[in-house]
């Protein structure tokens, strides 16, 4: 799997340039040149593309072969690779992702500082918005080493539009979440599904799609009431959430019925996912806890799955050969797993 969505890397034989107006081996950059620099990150009205426009500048005026910067993620998590001009492979961004980390955002000087992760030499900038707690760092590697005062200024001049971005950050997570079980929506499914495809096709690379019904949840909303049954759906979200990695995607589908999205997974690879979630759904009771009815009551799905491009070329095609598998199972024996059959070409092959 790779970290592809982490940014954009170099290509190999490529430098990237400077920003434009700046050889990278100029003095500190003048009151005009922050100015502009304040103004393309600000431009920006999200949070990754302020991250991508700071990266850049900062990599020209501090000469730095490399950087990333961390943030938060679609769904929250905090200092997530959002841009980046290492590969995914390499090793020093996850060392200097756990650097930043295990700082810990309140421990943040209020400027530049300097990071050490595993011998490597790097320069943090904590971005802030409102409050006072960082809420982005851009990190850079091996930079000059009277980069911190300009950088720190650059993070001060841009801090309202951070605000800004965590804003809309915001107000969007309230369009494409579910909020009884705290995952996504069917909504944010129907866009994200395309973004993927689309992705995929441009790379060659797989995608893979697990329908999943939850078997008995109409009887606990019977029995012990809508609210147990809401409660159900939490707990299926946590558990769910738990077994898949933070670049897939968990969504209700509508329902009892949930949609996982596994960007690069063949479908051997949603088999295995499924299994594991499978055995999460099953494997102990739910409303078992201080928060539940304390009836504790056994709970199984019924999983289906198909994958771009062996079981279909479209969106439409991909979740009703999905949902067709999963009520193949639904109708037999539940609580198991099945898969699509292989989309044929129109020679048959």
């Amino acid at each position: 799997m790779t970290e592809r969505r982490a940014g954009a890397g170099v290509k190999p034989g490529r430098e990237r340039k400077a920003p434009a107006g700046r050889a990278r081996g100029a003095s500190a950059p003048t009151d005009p040149e922050l100015l502009a620099a304040a103004l393309a990150v600000s431009q920006r009205l999200e949070i990754e593309g302020q991250l991508h426009a700071f990266l850049e500048i900062a990599r020209g005026w501090t000469k730095a072969a490399h950087g990333a910067a961390f943030g938060p993620d679609a769904e929250g998590a905090a200092l997530t690779a959002l841009a980046t001009t290492l590969g995914p492979d390499d090793a020093r961004l996850e060392s200097l992702r756990q650097a930043v980390r295990s700082r810990g955002a309140g421990d943040w000087a209020e400027g530049a500082f300097p990071l050490a992760a595993d011998g490597v030499r790097a320069l943090a900038v904590p971005l802030r918005g409102d409050q006072d707690a960082a809420v982005a760092a851009v990190v850079l590697l091996d930079p000059a080493e009277d980069a911190a005062a300009a950088l720190t200024d650059l993070a001060h001049r841009v801090r309202p539009a951070v605000a800004n971005a965590m804003q809309v950050s915001a107000i969007r997570e309230l369009t494409i979440k579910d909020d009884t079980a705290d995952c996504f929506n069917r909504r944010y499914f129907e866009e994200f599904v395309l973004e993927e495809m689309a992705r995929a096709n441009r790379f060659k690379t797989p995608m893979s799609l697990i329908f999943f019904d939850m078997d008995n949840l109409k009887e606990v909303n019977t029995r012990l009431g809508h609210a147990a049954g809401s409660r159900t759906l939490l707990e299926v979200s946590e558990r769910v959430r738990g077994k898949i990695r933070k670049f897939d995607k968990l969504f209700r589908f509508g329902g009892d019925e949930f949609c996982i999205v596994l960007p690069e997974t063949e479908w051997h690879g949603a088999m295995e996912v499924a299994e594991r979630v499978r055995e999460a759904i099953s494997g102990r009771p739910f409303l078992a806890g201080p928060k539940g009815p304390r009836q504790p009551q056994a709970m199984t799905a019924s999983f289906g799955i198909a994958s771009f491009p062996l079981h279909a070329r479209t969106k439409e095609e991909l979740v009703q050969r999905a949902d067709r598998a999963m009520q193949s199972v639904k109708t037999t024996t539940k609580n198991a797993i099945a898969t699509a059959e292989r989309k044929r070409d129109p020679d048959g092959s």
